[in-house]
Parts: structure tokens; sequence; C-alpha cells
């Protein structure tokens, strides 16, 4: 479903538009915490791009909904996304879990983080968040780049490649076509991918037939790409790994890390539908599992749907395993 446009959207392309939405997150997050505890800024303005209103009357209702609601309740609503996340792809449980990791544990984020991730998430929808198809931009790479000092950044060998530069290699390389391999070393929060899924879709292919590898060295930009993979619809056939692409394994490790974080996900489901059956047999199911999702947490306020087990690269067929619909937060 294709995001609304609201009543105020800003002025430029996709790309520009972008760059104003990274620009008011980040001025909303010094504001309200200062620097640090990045990740908590990123992964609220993820979750806020996951929702995607089918109208303008239906985001004038979230923009109302976040307004009204206390800080600790917009917390809630951002973990309820993250917990649809990993229920739909555990798959990508690792490389996602720098941005899912302050949701979840064992004291959450602090009374001024919440305050700042309300005032982020009330930013990210004022700037036209939802004005920007997901499939056009990449939303958390300028955000990552804005959030981080220029020494932090140039220490990790961090630039943001510009969308343009992206787009223009593409043009020199040509899309992918459908069933072959892409394998990114230096991904950051995977601008080039996304330009080369535009580029197959401008040209009437499928990026989600294409398997999709890629590893860097900074596990935050992982995160971030973990995130846009659904975003950008890129589909099951994904490989994300931390580390140097030249002097690690990164692919064997990733892939039994996958394997095994997809593996405890059927396992839970299995449970759970065994624990289903004898409730409505009449008996009673307890177990850590009775309530929770595939992994950490409470079960959300919204069901999310489930996914199929994701393929391995190369594998003959893909899974399902893509976004879903969380307007009924609402």
């Amino acid at each position: 479903m294709s995001p609304a446009k609201t009543a105020r959207p800003p002025g430029g392309g996709p790309h520009t538009r972008a760059h104003t939405v990274a620009e008011a997150c980040a001025d909303a997050w010094f504001r309200g915490h200062g620097s640090g505890q990045v990740e908590i800024a990123l992964s609220t303005v993820a979750a806020v791009a996951f929702i995607r209103p089918p109208d303008a009357d239906a985001h004038t209702l979230i923009e109302r909904t976040i307004a009204e609601a206390s800080p600790g309740q917009v917390g809630e609503i951002i973990a309820a996304q993250w917990r649809m996340y990993l229920n739909a792809r555990p798959d990508l449980a690792n490389p996602i879990y720098p941005l899912m990791a302050p949701w979840f544990g064992e004291h959450g984020p602090s009374t001024i983080a919440l305050k700042a991730a309300k005032a982020t998430a009330q930013a990210a929808l004022k700037a036209g968040i939802h004005t920007i198809h997901p499939h056009d931009a990449d939303l958390l790479g300028p955000l990552l780049t804005l959030m981080r000092t220029g020494r932090e950044a140039q220490a990790r060998g961090q630039y943001y490649t510009p969308a343009s530069v992206a787009t223009m290699m593409v043009g020199l390389t040509g899309a992918p076509r459908e069933g072959e391999s892409v394998h990114e070393p230096a991904c950051g929060t995977g601008g080039m991918l996304r330009a080369l899924a535009e580029a197959m879709r401008l040209e009437g292919r499928d990026p989600a037939t294409v398997t999709w590898a890629a590893v860097d060295i900074d596990p935050l930009a992982v995160g971030c790409l973990a995130a846009n993979v659904v975003l950008w619809e890129l589909g099951p056939r994904v490989l994300l790994g931390v580390g140097n692409s030249l002097t690690d394994e990164w692919i064997t490790d990733a892939q039994a890390q996958r394997r095994e974080t997809v593996e405890l996900a059927r396992t839970v489901r299995t449970v759970r539908a065994m624990q289903a059956l004898t409730t409505a047999a009449g008996g009673h199911a307890p177990g850590p599992f009775a309530e929770g999702p595939a992994a950490a947490g409470p079960s959300s306020p919204a069901p999310a749907p489930a996914a199929s087990a994701p393929q391995e690269p190369n594998a003959p067929e893909p899974g399902a395993g893509g976004t879903w619909e969380a307007e009924t937060l609402f």
C-alpha cells in the first residue's frame, strides 16, 4: 500500500525530502536528548516509516495519536512495530539487533530518551515522512550521517553515498537480471542496493527475485539496511553481515547466524501452535511462549503475518517475508 500524501508536503524530489525529514529528526533528537543513543532515534524513524497510512485522514489520525500519547505509550507503539518486523523477518534478527535492542532491554529507554523519541516521531511526521514512497529514497542513511559527528564518521570510514551518485553508477553497470546475485562489500545503509532495485523496477523486473548479499564494518549502518530491506521490498533472499569483506569470513558467519534465528523462530511458532491446540481443546497452555512472539518481548497489540522461512542465497525458490500493514495500531 502506498503512503498517503499529506496536506503539507515539503518541496523537492524524494531524496531532497528524505534529507528534510532527516534534518528535522536529528534536530528533535539533539534538542530533546543531546548526543548519544542515536540508535533510538534511528529505530524511531524506521518504525514510523513502517507505518503506511492509506490516506490523508489516516495520516492525520497517526499524527494526533502520537501527539496525544504519553512518551511511554509512543515507546510501546515503536516496540510493537519492531515485534511485527521480527515476526515477519526472523532471518534479519541479527543485523537488525542494534535498532531493536533499546526497546527490549531489561530496563528499556530512559524517560529522557522516550520523550526525545516522541519528539523525533512527531518531527518525522510533520516533515512529511509519509509523502515519500519507501522505494524512492533512503530515509535512514542521511539521518545516520547527521547523527554522527564528522570525526566519528571518519573513524568508521563512513561516508554517505548521494543517491545521484548511486544512480549514476547503476546507469554505468546496468540493473541486475531476475535471479542474479548482488554482492555489496561496503554497503552502509544500502544506497547502492536501493538504486539497483529502482533500476530493476523501471525495467519491469522484480528485485525480490535477486539474491542480495551485503556487509559493512558498522553494525548500526547494517541495522539501518536491515530496516531498508523491508521498506524497499528487496524480498527474502537477503544476507547481511557485519565485518570486513577483505579479511573476514563474513558470509559463513552470517549464514550460521541466520540459520540459528530462523530455526529458533520456527521452534517458537511450533510451540505456540501446539499451545493454541491445547487451549482450543479446553486445556491450559502455560510456558514462556504462551504470550510472546517469535522473539523477545510480550505480544504485539497488532497481529503480524507469519512469514515463511527465508531462503539461503541461491535457493531455487523464494519464501515470503515483506512488509506488513500497521494502521490497525491506530
